[in-house]
């Protein structure tokens, strides 16, 4: 192991400065929920959260996407690239569901033309929204607030929406296979220092997804593999994380 100083603490994640200038991840068994209202601890969770972003980072370069990734050390350790994060974090949702949901009843957004009003249906090719990143707490931002903030230009905006739409479509299909449903899922961008974006942080685990079983779903259930267990209280984290990781990871 190189020499590492810790330079952060996140809700999930302690990042540590490699003697190279790499960022080491630590995937740790924390969790929180509601803006770090609700937190707790549960066994396997750093693992399963840092052999899911090993999975589909790899996945994802090998259908031609640039990511930072650089290797996993250990179970619970991975090195990245060192980038300089874009102060946006990217939404792609296919079902209604989470803040989605929420905002709508409150009367605060319209549903995509073509998407049922209610909770669990499918969005129509789909929806992209993009949210603050280093504010106290998220919140959606439009276009036009993130380019007369001059947080990233439009050329940048339109490749991390092209980025976003190929990421959803390797993951949406190869889970499909596997009889789960992408609800939606989170993912965050950075640039190299010559300026090149790649996808950044993690991808693809089920602190930043919405995983559902294809075959409760059809029944008219939300059997949640993935955080809202936490969130909702509908049973043990440990034992969802290790089963969305065991049914991605398996061969067939």
């Amino acid at each position: 192991m190189p020499f590492m100083k810790l330079i952060g603490t996140g809700k999930s994640k302690d990042i540590y400065l490699a003697d190279n200038g790499d960022i080491i991840f630590e995937f740790t068994d924390r969790v929180t929920a509601f803006d770090g209202a609700k937190k707790a601890e549960f066994l396997h969770k750093g693992m399963v959260c840092c052999g899911l972003a090993e999975y589909w980072f790899k996945l994802i370069e090998k259908e031609g996407l640039p990511t930072h990734y650089e290797e996993r050390i250990g179970e619970t350790r991975m090195r990245v690239a060192n980038l300089k994060i874009l102060p946006v974090e990217v939404i792609w949702r296919n079902y209604v569901a989470g803040s989605l949901w929420r905002r709508f009843e409150k009367g605060e957004i319209r549903l995509p033309e073509g998407t049922d009003a209610r909770e669990g249906a499918l969005i129509p090719n789909g929806m992209l929204e993009f949210t603050t990143k280093f504010e106290v707490v998220d919140r959606p931002v439009s276009i036009k607030e993130i380019l007369d903030a001059k947080w990233m230009t439009e050329k940048e905006l339109k490749h991390l929406s092209e980025m976003t739409n190929k990421i959803n479509d390797i993951m949406f299909s190869q889970l499909l296979r596997k009889d789960i449903l992408l609800a939606d899922f989170k993912v965050e961008f950075g640039k190299t220092p010559e300026g090149k974006i790649l996808l950044a942080d993690e991808v693809g685990t089920p602190d930043g997804c919405r995983f559902w079983d294809r075959h409760a779903y059809i029944r008219g259930e939300f059997l949640s593999l993935d955080k809202d267990v936490f969130r909702k209280n509908k049973g043990d984290l440990s034992q969802a994380y290790l089963e969305i990781y065991n049914r991605i990871t398996s061969q067939g």
